[in-house]
């Protein structure tokens, strides 16, 4: 019992430098690190991320006046998130005919590691309420900072689409143009399904 015990801290911790080793790289090397990640089958990692993302949501329900408490919009956005990886998964196999390469775990660790800009950019827009709360001034210091600020979130929102670019690329086996259909195809499911989060107060913008 002792030597499983280790051994369950051992795997844990080999899966959590491996998580923040895959991160740095994903910021450098995301073609090359995310082919890597698909092929991956250690569940550890998983569960680090999305740990790491109830964490953020803690956090959130703490500095925010939110009406639902983090276990509840954990599991809006686990549901996000299984949503979004059958209709990327279902919707390839129908648009690649007997697409056997396209592999449902593969994908589910890919777009995984994928959530990493927007879990920081979700923390960085907490940390900004807590040290720059609303409403801000329209001062030359004001609009400045809108400007990085709008520069940073780009940067971090192209990051993203490369990643999820890529995922599907390597867990889906799919072409640059039958991704970019599929990615329309989302964005009209997925554009309505934002509004009605929005309005349940649930998500301003859906964490996925």
């Amino acid at each position: 019992m002792v030597f499983k015990k280790e051994q369950i801290l051992v795997n844990f911790i080999a899966s959590l430098i491996l998580v923040f080793r895959n991160f740095f790289f994903l910021i450098f090397y995301p073609y090359k690190t995310m082919r890597k990640i698909s092929l991956e089958k250690d569940y550890w990692q998983i569960l680090i991320i999305f740990f790491l993302v109830f964490l953020y949501f803690k956090l959130s329900y703490f500095l925010k006046d939110n009406p639902y408490p983090a276990s509840f919009t954990f599991f809006a956005f686990l549901v996000n998130f299984f949503l979004t990886a059958g209709f990327f998964y279902f919707l390839s196999k129908l648009i690649k005919k007997k697409n056997r390469a396209a592999s449902f775990k593969s994908l589910f660790f890919s777009l995984s590691y994928s959530l990493f800009p927007t879990l920081i950019w979700f923390e960085s827009v907490s940390l900004l309420y807590l040290i720059l709360p609303p409403p801000r001034t329209t001062s030359i210091l004001g609009i400045s900072f809108s400007i990085f600020f709008i520069a940073y979130s780009l940067s971090l929102f192209f990051w993203k689409l490369i990643l999820v670019f890529l995922a599907l690329r390597f867990s889906l086996r799919l072409s640059f143009y039958q991704i970019l259909y599929l990615w329309l195809l989302y964005l009209i499911w997925f554009i309505p399904y934002s509004i009605l989060l929005y309005h349940s107060k649930a998500f301003r913008v859906p964490f996925i």
